[in-house]
């Protein structure tokens, strides 16, 4: 009797060992713990949220078509070579950890862009069609990879679908339908004023070091901001009075001139964006 109590007892306590070290392997391999919530995201979390709301958008043709890139090549080498310039420069501290990069979303109703965490820019042809020149691509591009390069993007996803659903992205307990949500939310996600300012003084940091007319941004706001139907993309970023001012202050009280005046380069827009989108 007392034998077989002793190896019953062995037996409980190998499975209990068992148990805690496969445990212990999971905890060092970084996999999150189902119902776990986590508060802070470093650069690493936000790519792999990043990458999962990236594949789910490839992947959802209810919500949006995406223009592929081999159909497309004279368009997105344009594209992603104006984006490599922008993110190469010192003021993005990111640079060279996330994997900066555009895709187009073909919906001309659609006059908006989104940046996921990690650094993939999404924009509508119908933002692509609004611009009148490079010099307003370059400034919309900035100002988006302003919110990535922060903690600006992952604050706000904190803000509006709280922790644990941003850690079941990270966990093998990923919920589909959390993440459904995500991506239908990310072309409407509305910033506070002063995160709006910040990005504002991001872009212009960025913009004024290149030949491109600095007013690029300003232009966008002055034309599709101000109007009684602000565009897609200004309405999550809203335009007053106050914010225009203060990106004028910034782009023209700076002791060097902010890139070249009137270097819009409409006609080489014109050739290589416009001319070659559906």
């Amino acid at each position: 009797m007392k034998k077989r109590y002793l190896h019953s007892l062995s037996i409980c306590l190998l499975l209990f060992l068992i148990v805690g070290y496969m445990s212990s392997c999971r905890s060092k391999a970084g996999d999150m713990v189902v119902g776990e919530a986590k508060e802070n995201f470093d650069i690493e979390d936000q790519k792999k949220i990043g990458e999962a709301i990236h594949n789910a958008i490839q992947s959802s043709n209810q919500y949006f078509t995406v223009l592929e890139e081999s159909n497309y090549p004279e368009l997105y080498l344009h594209l992603n070579t104006m984006m490599d310039q922008i993110t190469n420069t010192s003021t993005v501290e990111h640079r060279e950890y996330f994997d900066w990069k555009i895709s187009i979303l073909q919906n001309d109703d659609e006059v908006n862009a989104f940046i996921l965490p990690g650094g993939h820019l999404y924009i509508y042809t119908g933002l692509l069609k609004f611009f009148q020149g490079e010099h307003e691509l370059i400034g919309a591009i900035a100002h988006e990879v302003a919110y990535a390069d922060s903690d600006l993007l992952i604050n706000q996803l904190k803000n509006e679908f709280g922790s644990k659903k941003l850690s079941k992205i990270l966990s093998n307990d990923r919920s589909e339908e959390v993440l459904d949500e995500m991506v239908r939310s990310m072309k409407d996600m509305v910033y506070l004023d002063t995160d709006v300012m910040k990005a504002d003084s991001f872009c212009t940091d960025i913009i004024c070091e290149f030949v491109w007319d600095g007013d690029g941004l300003l232009s966008i706001l002055k034309r599709g901001g101000t109007s009684l139907e602000p565009i897609d993309w200004l309405q999550s970023k809203p335009v007053d009075n106050t914010r225009i001012q203060n990106l004028s202050n910034l782009i023209y009280d700076r002791t060097e001139s902010c890139g070249m005046p009137d270097s819009i380069f409409h006609q080489r827009y014109l050739e290589k964006v416009v001319g070659n989108l559906p």
